[in-house]
């Protein structure tokens, strides 16, 4: 649900020897991404939520038996239906997501029930989620090979508590799922995301050298280069968007009358109580830490900035 970036769309598919980019619709803004199709022994594919026709043309002509999911939020999963024999490579943090839509909506703290209700049917609808039988969850640093490809999986927590990117070391190539490095910047709003899980995810990754970076959304493929000054700016506004709330608290205010204003968004979106909710989830998480930092105070739930 991030914002839509300016980012240049990616051009058509790429090829990183035997991975292949596959840009997801819309210029893989949501609720698309883009996706990887691995062809070795064997043939994977990488968070299949990209272009359907070309998931479809791929499941009919060869045999998909792996496919790796980097988190659970839908717009991640959107084809799974088209691999119907594969295995399914999933966080084990949070491989109840995978199983059930209540699983999913309880890790996006989704607890009212018209939301609960609005987002299960649009989960099912719009995103044809099915629960997955055939898991096989997934631990940080776990490898897996076919012939002469490997992916590691690489801890990434923060955006979800499982978010996972995909290293593939004979190819030097990095996939960095919703570390997505749009102008957006780094996205919190469930409840279990975690910021600060965020900012360390994001020390991490500033330290693993690749030839390419690949994001799952908008720009998609960037060299090391672009990936070296696009990762500070994406760092960067999250001290910005502390900035503003600063600025925003020099007169007491709540966080509901934070979220009416569109703090993140800058302008009302539809469903309005979902991205009400989100609003709340990433507004909550600044609050609390600029109230341990001392740089806040609460009073009867009105927050302002310290003199």
């Amino acid at each position: 649900m991030n914002q839509p970036g300016t980012a240049a769309p990616p051009p058509a598919v790429q090829d990183f020897g035997p991975i292949k980019f596959i840009p997801g619709k819309k210029g893989g803004r949501y609720p698309y991404c883009h996706s990887l199709v691995i062809d070795g022994e064997e043939t994977w594919v990488v968070d299949p939520a990209s272009d359907k026709d070309y998931l479809r043309r791929l499941a009919k002509n060869r045999r998909v038996t792996g496919v790796f999911i980097s988190h659970f939020h839908e717009d991640h999963q959107k084809y799974n239906h088209l691999f119907p024999e594969a295995r399914f490579y999933v966080p084990a943090a949070e491989a109840e997501a995978f199983r059930s839509v209540a699983s999913a909506l309880d890790l996006m703290g989704l607890d009212d029930p018209q939301s609960r209700d609005y987002w299960g049917e649009i989960m099912v609808k719009e995103f044809n989620f099915r629960p997955l039988d055939n898991l096989l969850p997934y631990e940080p640093g776990q490898r897996f090979q076919q012939g002469e490809i490997t992916l590691e999986i690489i801890p990434a927590s923060g955006h979800t508590p499982g978010h996972s990117c995909f290293y593939f070391p004979g190819q030097e190539l990095l996939f960095l799922a919703d570390v997505d490095l749009t102008p957006f910047g780094p996205w919190y709003g469930d409840k279990t995301s975690s910021l600060e899980d965020f900012e360390a995810t994001l020390e991490e990754l500033a330290g693993c050298q690749a030839r390419t970076y690949i994001t799952a959304h908008e720009q998609g493929v960037y060299s090391r280069e672009e990936f070296e000054a696009a990762l500070p700016a994406y760092r960067q506004t999250i001290a910005t968007r502390e900035g503003r709330l600063l600025e925003l608290l020099q007169t007491p205010k709540t966080v509901k009358q934070l979220a009416d204003h569109h703090f993140f968004y800058g302008k009302p979106k539809d469903p309005p109580f979902i991205y009400h909710h989100i609003e709340t989830q990433m507004l909550t998480k600044h609050l609390e830490r600029l109230q341990r930092q001392g740089r806040v105070s609460n009073t009867d739930g009105a927050y302002a900035a310290n003199k």
